[in-house]
């Protein structure tokens, strides 16, 4: 990173949420030049303390990624505020070079003082450009673009300066503060009993600043999960591909892939370069078992450099039947919640839950996950993307995000529920989801009092059923439902509405 070139907000959380998921600490050779901010996470990185609690949990590097992010983000607030009391300068500094020859002998010595008047701590020589302009030298354009250069460095260390004072004074309490918000979490765990993944959905529920009474009321809503043990039924059930109950079929998609399976000796075409340890040649092989020779063997192998032999199976034998394979969960989902006026009150608590749940494990998994709001029309929203843009503000990042729903609530639009444009969106999803979303598992979140919809969808239904796609419903509330023969299984609660008095 060159002197003055300085990193974006995203740039250092990104550093971050890579250190975080897998320990990696940024090259500092190569990433630093003169950032203290880039210095200070480095160093923080480093500390073998630190380290072994954010790698050991994934609740203490949640708390640690936002903790020191929100930071991060403050020392760049004290960096853009130096910038933005710095336009001025920057507009005569662009101003400086136009100036006529007249008016540079005239004013480069009153210049030069001004600007050592202004930027001496912030290492501005001025001896050396007095040397520079003198004899004639303010007639040269090289001698000019050099102050230029000169001021700007000024500026850029006059912020790295304050950012620096900023990390001396308030960065020594990070790492603390980091230590204090994790157990105050984990006194939950030791004496109330909760699980870390419950502390975590109800960690990503907080707005960012901390209180106990608030932080009760978003566990209680996770708390959910222990009464209707379906909740977590559901969302180890989605996403999966193909199937969770063993094996299932899968279907060739477009295109062609090829399975090696060689012939005898006599099959062999050639030699060409690859990994498989099935076609290597001697030579290569004997390289393996040389002390001297066996570091080289193995960069070849993970390079895919060995040399091997090339078969005709090889070439004329592609893979084009069907096989059964363990269900793995990887899949993507697409989820439809139901935000009518008949889901208001516990069944909006309930939903709430739930989707808490399927968040967690979008991300715990790294799946995609597709969120679809619905009643008299509809919102989409990529829920990972959600789930991110909500730590980023918490953090201190506004972020325009017109998508999102209030406090993890739904915005009840009052009405009835029009399933129309739900299916059409959810079956473009399924069609064109740039591969996203192609197959995906499909759950509904409702009291399942929806009208049917037009032939053609009902029928769309059965069609991506045949292909491979999952139809899961859950219905929140007893009652009778027109919609069962369309979905592989619906998972259905009841509950019981608070008495008021």
């Amino acid at each position: 990173m060159p002197d003055g070139l300085e990193l974006s907000p995203t740039a250092y959380l990104m550093l971050l949420e890579q250190f975080v998921k897998t320990g990696e600490v940024f090259d500092y050779e190569t990433v630093y030049i003169n950032d203290p901010i880039l210095r200070y996470l480095y160093h923080l990185m480093n500390d073998s303390l630190i380290q072994s609690r954010v790698l050991g949990s994934r609740l203490a590097g949640k708390v640690f990624y936002e903790v020191v992010g929100r930071f991060v983000l403050e020392c760049i607030h004290e960096r853009t505020f130096v910038s933005q009391m710095s336009i001025g300068e920057q507009t005569e500094m662009d101003k400086m070079l136009n100036w006529s020859m007249h008016y540079k002998e005239n004013h480069w010595q009153s210049l030069l003082q001004q600007l050592d008047e202004k930027h001496k701590d912030d290492g501005f020589d001025i001896d050396f450009l007095k040397k520079r302009f003198k004899n004639g030298g303010w007639k040269k354009p090289e001698n000019w673009e050099r102050l230029k250069r000169e001021w700007q460095g000024a500026i850029d260390e006059r912020k790295r300066r304050q950012v620096t004072k900023k990390i001396e004074s308030k960065g020594g309490a990070i790492s603390g503060g980091f230590q204090q918000a994790l157990s105050r979490l984990e006194d939950h765990i030791r004496n109330e009993g909760d699980t870390e993944d419950q502390l975590l959905q109800a960690w990503e529920r907080m707005d960012g600043s901390w209180s106990e009474s608030e932080f009760e009321k978003h566990l209680s809503i996770v708390h959910i999960q222990n009464k209707y043990p379906e909740i977590g039924e559901v969302a180890r059930r989605m996403g999966r591909v193909p199937d969770e109950d063993g094996k299932a079929r899968l279907t060739v998609q477009t295109g062609s892939s090829q399975r090696l399976e060689h012939s005898s000796g006599s099959d062999i075409e050639g030699v060409t370069i690859g990994r498989d340890l099935n076609a290597i040649m001697p030579f290569e092989l004997a390289q393996s078992a040389d002390t001297e020779l066996e570091s080289l063997f193995y960069r070849k192998y993970l390079t895919s450099r060995l040399q091997v032999f090339r078969y005709k199976s090889e070439i004329t034998k592609p893979s084009r039947r069907l096989r059964s394979e363990r269900a793995s969960r990887r899949g993507p989902m697409i989820v439809c919640v139901d935000s009518s006026a008949s889901m208001y009150g516990v069944p909006q608590r309930i939903e709430a839950s739930l989707l808490s749940k399927l968040e967690d494990t979008a991300e715990r998994l790294n799946r995609d996950c597709f969120l679809i709001d619905f009643s008299v029309g509809v919102r989409p929203i990529e829920l990972r993307s959600r789930r991110k843009h909500r730590a980023m503000e918490r953090m201190g990042m506004k972020m325009e995000d017109t998508e999102n729903f209030e406090k993890g609530y739904f915005p009840f639009l009052g009405g009835g529920t029009d399933a129309q444009k739900m299916l059409n969106l959810t079956f473009y999803l399924l069609d064109n989801g740039e591969d996203r979303y192609m197959n995906a598992d499909v759950l509904w979140i409702t009291d399942f009092l929806i009208p049917r919809t037009t032939e053609d969808l009902m029928r769309r239904f059965k069609e991506y059923q045949a292909t491979g796609t999952k139809f899961y419903g859950f219905k929140i509330g007893k009652g009778e439902s027109n919609w069962d023969k369309y979905f592989d299984r619906i998972y259905e609660i009841d509950y019981r509405q608070p008495r008021r008095f």
